[in-house]
Order: structure tokens, then sequence, then C-alpha cells
């Protein structure tokens, strides 16, 4: 019997063949096992939905604004324009069709899933469907996954929900960004979407509050004992003395009476194991990295199968059977060796399959970290730690409170040391000595007056940020609402939160400063454009979509239900930006260029730092000119003019170098097919062909 793998990369492919063939050969667009299995591979997407003006120009950049919103179902598909792509897509095509059974093997996920089934529903081919769930790179998390194979059937709400959440956030994207693009006579595309556009809302939101902040200055009253732990006037949290209020105060006091000291050790429990988001929090917190980054070097270490599957946010494991043999495979490391020697366990709680959907927490598997280095070694080591410190005992902290009367009033000082180390030993923490629970009444000096103000609250980061994301229901009143987001995690996923980021930079309307995160005018000015309580600003939009397409996942409604929804809320997000958009007027985007039209796909084509790039990227086009697209040749930089020529077809006369430094001129053009420049002469040779 004829079997085919089809995988995600070709580095999973192969490590799949060598996992369960024992080796392979290599073959055009594809790997042979040993024993006769195939396995091929996608470049991730290799099949997208076809750009709506291709069924209807009035669906385009170039079609009639008031023919907006547009709707439909089941948008056709069509391969990514990519002559590597095109290929493999042909390669795979021809594989599945002599094949008898197809195993799924993408990343175990919504998006990996819907990654195969377009490229299965382009083919054309009809043949049974298995699915590997991986999660555990290693030979043995491989072969567990095919000993544990499942009919693709079971995956069908999986694969449905994918389809649909790329329609619906299409659909949703092209309609209000073209809209808000054309009517508020941007020179510039307007990117709104289902995701990044609550999460540039609640950046500017952010923002305003801390530019329009103003401070309140209040006073209270306190006391420093002989070792600096002060005693403070213990109020209610919503009163604030003024400064004639606090004078009465100190002017009542000096009669200290009924002191008392009492101690309380509390267990403190090693942090969850990491999710995706936690994680890129971690690394933002203690490195700066973005979240983006700390994805990227998470995925590289995933494919070299030194950690488990990162794009997931679950912070617990299913079961702790397996565990004893891991570290047996880390032994040696000293801190592996305690845990082995001492019997210890890994922390009950963080072992728990009700709460572990898709993927099991990040943690470290059987491979031993060889050879690594620099930002890997870094995200290892906290990975590492994370999971080696969830089997060491609590740390142990005694808390003191000491109270004293003077009049009325209560006086407070609080302490909090650490007198077991437990797991934070492997964070180079020390033991703490109590000052306070020793100290008398006799030891605390006088009183003084003492001034306090009111902070703004600090701008994001994107440690901050990714938090908010996850923990959106905070900004929802209804109780049934809160319920919901928390039920789905928040706005967007632990797979793409770090990429809205990122597009919301790209697109201008962010800034990264410092670490922090904060608005520009042009993000400020697209936000206040339009209503507050404008569809796409409220993160309820996505509490909506993730209830729907949890729903789909589970096959509990129907994909028409689904459609009905999604078509309302198009026809209502349109109606919004026709009674509300205003004419822009940011400077930033009445400074932003339009370089050409995209030759392509007809869409503007912007200047960014390493290019000039097509603005239709979402919708699949991947025209670009970049500026050291030369630089091999001797020519740095390629200019805008110059840019502006190559996309219209003409040629450019360019001063280039010989590898031995000798000077030269020739005319270039820009090959849009296969995205890049050549010499004028190859070009027309090709074209005559």
């Amino acid at each position: 019997m004829n079997e085919l793998f089809v995988c995600e990369k070709p580095s999973v492919a192969r490590d799949l063949a060598t996992a369960l063939s024992g080796g392979y050969k290599e073959a055009e667009g594809h790997y042979i096992g040993e024993d006769g299995k195939q396995y091929t591979f996608a470049f991730g997407h290799l099949v997208t939905c076809v750009s709506p003006n291709s069924i209807n120009e009035d669906w385009g950049w170039k079609g009639d604004v008031n023919k907006l919103p547009f709707f439909m179902k089941d948008i056709p598909l069509k391969v990514i324009d990519k002559p590597g792509v095109k290929k493999q897509f042909i390669t795979i095509k021809k594989l599945m069709k002599n094949t008898d059974i197809i195993y799924i093997a993408t990343d175990a996920g919504r998006e990996g899933e819907h990654i195969f089934r377009k490229i299965y529903a382009m083919s054309g081919v009809e043949k049974p469907l298995k699915r590997l769930w991986i999660q555990d790179m290693t030979k043995e998390g491989m072969r567990k996954s095919f000993k544990n194979v499942k009919d693709g059937s079971l995956y069908n709400g999986l694969a449905t929900a994918g389809k649909l959440r790329e329609e619906s956030d299409l659909l949703i994207g092209i309609n209000s960004t073209m809209m808000v693009t054309k009517l508020s006579k941007s020179q510039k595309v307007l990117s709104l979407g289902r995701v990044q556009t609550p999460t540039l809302s609640m950046v500017v939101k952010r923002d305003h509050i801390i530019k329009n902040f103003s401070k309140v200055v209040h006073y209270s009253v306190a006391a420093t004992d002989k070792n600096g732990m002060k005693y403070e006037l213990v109020i209610d949290k919503d009163i604030q003395h003024t400064k004639e209020n606090a004078k009465e105060i100190l002017a009542s006091l000096g009669d200290r009476v009924e002191f008392d000291i009492s101690t309380q050790n509390k267990e403190v429990k090693p942090k969850k194991l990491f999710d995706l988001t936690e994680l890129q929090r971690e690394m933002n917190t203690k490195h700066k990295w973005s979240a983006a980054h700390t994805l990227k070097i998470t995925q590289s270490l995933y494919e070299k199968k030194l950690v488990t599957y990162p794009r997931t946010s679950s912070a617990y494991i299913a079961s702790d059977s397996e565990l004893p043999g891991l570290l047996e495979k880390h032994a040696g490391h000293s801190w592996v060796d305690e845990i082995i020697s001492r019997g210890y366990k890994i922390e009950q709680s963080f072992v728990d399959p009700s709460k572990v959907s898709d993927h099991e927490a990040i943690i470290i598997t059987s491979e031993v970290a060889e050879n690594i280095s620099g930002d890997e070694a870094i995200l290892y080591d906290e990975v590492f730690t994370r999971f080696i410190a969830a089997f060491f005992p609590c740390a142990v902290k005694e808390e003191t409170v000491a109270t004293f009367m003077d009049q009325k009033h209560i006086f407070k000082a609080k302490e909090s040391v650490l007198i077991e180390l437990g797991w934070k030993s492997l964070y180079g923490e020390e033991l703490t000595e109590s000052l306070l629970k020793h100290t008398n009444l006799s030891d605390i000096g006088e009183y003084k007056l003492i001034e306090k103000e009111t902070k703004p609250p600090k701008p994001y980061t994107e440690a901050t940020l990714l938090s908010d994301m996850k923990k959106a229901s905070k900004f929802l009143d209804e109780v049934a609402e809160k319920k919901i987001m928390k039920a789905v995690e928040g706005i967007g996923t632990v797979a793409t939160r770090g990429e809205i980021i990122e597009k919301l930079v790209a697109r201008g309307f962010i800034e990264k400063k410092n670490n922090k995160i904060v608005s520009t005018e042009l993000g400020k000015e697209l936000i206040a454009m339009m209503p507050e309580d404008f569809s796409l600003y409220s993160v309820k939009l996505t509490s909506f979509f993730e209830t729907l397409l949890s729903q789909i996942e589970r096959e509990e409604i129907s994909e028409d239900t689904f459609y009905e929804e999604l078509e309302g809320l198009v026809k209502q997000i349109g109606d919004e930006i026709k009674g509300n958009v205003k004419i822009l007027s940011s400077k930033k985007n009445m400074e932003k260029e339009v370089i050409a039209e995209c030759p392509k796909c007809g869409k503007p084509v912007y200047e960014n730092s390493k290019g000039y790039s097509c603005s239709g990227y979402k919708e699949g086009c991947s025209t670009t000119i970049w500026k050291n697209g030369l630089s091999k040749l001797g020519k740095k930089n390629v200019t805008k003019n110059e840019a502006k020529k190559l996309f219209s077809g003409k040629k450019v006369m360019a001063s280039l170098k010989t590898k031995q430094g000798k000077a030269y001129k020739t005319e270039v053009v820009f090959n849009l097919e296969k995205n890049w420049i050549e010499f004028a002469k190859g070009f027309a040779k090709e074209q005559k062909q």
C-alpha cells in the first residue's frame, strides 16, 4: 500500500521520514523513506483565496465604493502566484493521485489543518485521510503520533473553522479597509481588521489616558523605625487626604498603643509552565524581545526537536507518566540529578488534561541541547529552567504585619522575606531575614507628613499589550460577554498576536520606542474618525467570532449559520463606516506617497524601510522591488524614481560593478513573474520564448 505524508515544511518531512522509515532518499519535491513511504511538504501556505476583484471589478480598488460592502460564500481558491510554490503544488498533486492513503502531518492546529485542506481541495483528489497530531518533534514523539493516528474526518470541524476564519477576516478586512481608505480620501491604505483594529484601539486609548491624565496630590502620615520600616496611616482606598486634613491628623497624634506583630508563612508554587503568550511576555520583560522574535526562535528550537510545539495556549500537560524518562535523558545536569535523587514530582496542579485541548505547555524534550548559542541558547535556558523549577519544592515566604493605634487611627507596616528557597534557588534568589518582626514600639521614630500623587497608567510594552490582548475580557462590562471572552482567551491567538503587533508597526499605526508601544498620529486619527461603539473597535467582535468558530470546530453549528452571522456583520460594519467616516488630515497620511500602481493587482505600492511593496500583500500579492535588489552587482540602493520606472515596465540604466570592482552601466528591468530585477537583455530574451 502506498502511503503519503504531507508536512508543512521540508525539515519536518525529513525528520518524519527518519523517525518512521529509518531514513530516506531525496526526490523531486519529496523524500522516499527506506520502507517506501513518501514524505512531501508545503512551504506554509501554497494556496490562498482569490482576490475578490478578479470575480467582480467593483470589489477591488478600481471599483465603485458605493458597491461596497460585498459578500460571498465559499471564496474560490488559487495556488499562490510564485514559481516555486506552483512547482511544489504540482508535485504534491501528482503524489496524492498516485498514493492509496494520505497522512495529514502539517502543524497540529487550526492553521496547519487549513494549510493541508486547501492543497487537498485544489488537487481534486479524493483519498482516505489520516491525521498525525505531532506535538513533540523527537523521534519518540513522532512515532507516538503515528501510533495514535486518527481518521481525518475527526478534524473536519477544525478544517472548516480554518476556512471560515480566513474568509471572514478577508471579507471584513477588505471591505472595511477599502471603504475607510476611499471615503476618507486617504493617500495611504488604512488597513482595518477584526483583531488588529481593536488592538490599535487599546493602544490609542491608553495613550489618550496618559496624555490627558491630571495628577492628584494627596497626603498621609507615616513614621519609620530604626530599620527603615515605614508605618503608614491606614485609610480606605477611595479616600485621599488634603494637606490640611493630614496636618490635623498629625497634630492629634501622640499616644501609641496596642502594638501588635503577626507573622504567617506562605508557600509560593513554581511559576506555571509556558504557553506561547507567557513566554513572549517573559522574553520581552527580561530581554526586550519582540513577540515575533520569540516565536521565531521557539519555532527554530522546535524544529531542532529541543522544545515542544510552540503555538500553544495551554500552560498544562495532560499526563506526567513520561516525565521520569524525559528527566533521565538530561541526567548529569545538577538540577536534574537533584530531582531524580530526591524523588521530586512535578507540581501536580500543572498536570490537568481538562486544560489541554490541542497542545500541551512548552517544555523541553528528551533531546539534550548541544551546539546552540545566541538567542536560541537564551530562550532554551528560560524554557529549561521554568520546566525544571516545576519539580522543585515550593518556596516559603514569611509575611509580617505590624500595627499600632494612635487615637482612633491605625498605622501599619508590612514585610515579606524568603525563608525557604525551594524552586527560587534556580533563579539565583537568596534567603532574607526579617527586620520587622523584632521591632518594638520604642524603635519607631517621629511622625512625618508625606506627599503622594496619583499616577497615570504606564505606556504599553509588548509584554503588557500581549497580556491585555489575552485578557481582553477586562474591557467588557457584561458578565456573559466576559465569560465568553475568557473562554476564547482574548483577541487573536497565541500564534497571531505577535504578528498583529508587527503589522500595526509596519502600517504606521503604532511605534516601538525603548520597548514602549505608542500610537502614531495616523493611528490616533484612524481610531478617532469613528464613534466609540464602532464594531471593529471593540473586543466583542472577536469574542463573538471565536465563539462561532469554536462551535464550528465542534460541529455544533453549520456553515450556513456562520455565513448568516458573517453577512449581517459585514453589512453592519459597512453601514457604520458610511455613516461616520471622516476626511483624514493626518500629516503623515498626506506625506505618504504612492510610488506606483501594482502591475499585478492594481493596488497602490508604497515605500518602506526595505523596499517598495504592494499594499495588497494581505490578499496574497507579494510584488516588491527591494532596495538592495542590485547590491550584489555593486549598486547599494534602488531609488524611488528608479522603482517607479521599473514598476511601469520601463528599462532603467544602472551603474554597476563587476566582482573585480570595475564599473559599468547596463539596462535593467523588473521581472514581475520572478519578482526580481534583472538585465534587460535577459528579460527580452525570456519574453520571446
